[in-house]
């Protein structure tokens, strides 16, 4: 483990970064958790692929890999990524877009889990995380007012969203190929609660992968 060569990764990886979005229409969404299984040391990664907007569920994957790097703020992708790709490489139905429980450009590096794994894999993702990494105003009370928020350069990463009125807002930020303006649209129109339907399904579901284990 070596953080300044991670550092370095996130910051030429970042160079590869689209921010913008290609059109069409969206169709298959993909929501991404995962959950720990600290005494042996391992992960899960779970994405369930949703059609909109019916909100039907058209394929769930699964993987579980060794746990190789610690939690280190900044540097989460390099722990959660590895099963991401292993699990994003037993889907059928390759979703328009796919969504992270985590962060995209609003990361000291604009390399964020998000934009990570899309600018590896070259797919259009979008970061979405319940708490802030940067400061910021909070929106107003209405379903869909929203705040952008910046990092410490003062650059705009980020998107504090109000997905239902009355309840904390969530923190989206463009992953890759993808900008802001979409990226709130897309939140927006998967969420029926705070969090968009497909990170609400694939956080229970990741939550029951090792209990799944247990069961065999």
């Amino acid at each position: 483990m070596d953080l300044n060569k991670a550092a370095e990764l996130q910051r030429k990886l970042s160079n590869n970064l689209v921010l913008h979005w290609r059109g069409g229409k969206v169709k298959l969404v993909a929501g991404a958790d995962f959950s720990y299984d600290k005494e042996k040391r391992k992960i899960g990664a779970c994405i369930i692929i949703i059609k909109i907007p019916e909100f039907e569920t058209v394929e769930i994957v699964e993987a579980v890999k060794k746990v190789r790097f610690p939690y280190i703020s900044g540097y989460l992708a390099f722990r959660e990524a590895p099963t991401f790709f292993e699990a994003f490489r037993k889907i059928r139905n390759v979703p328009d877009v796919t969504l992270i429980d985590g962060n995209g450009i609003a990361h000291p590096r604009k390399m964020g889990l998000a934009s990570f794994v899309g600018v590896i894999l070259d797919i259009c993702t979008i970061g979405c995380a319940k708490t802030p990494i940067f400061p910021f105003i909070l929106p107003g009370e209405r379903r869909g007012e929203f705040t952008y928020f910046r990092n410490d350069k003062n650059e705009k990463v980020g998107i504090c969203l109000r997905t239902r009125a009355g309840v904390k807002p969530v923190f989206v930020s463009p992953g890759n190929r993808i900008d802001f303006k979409e990226s709130a649209k897309l939140i927006l129109g998967c969420s029926k609660f705070r969090i968009p339907e497909p990170l609400r399904k694939a956080h229970t579901l990741s939550g029951k992968i090792f209990l799944n284990l247990l069961s065999f």
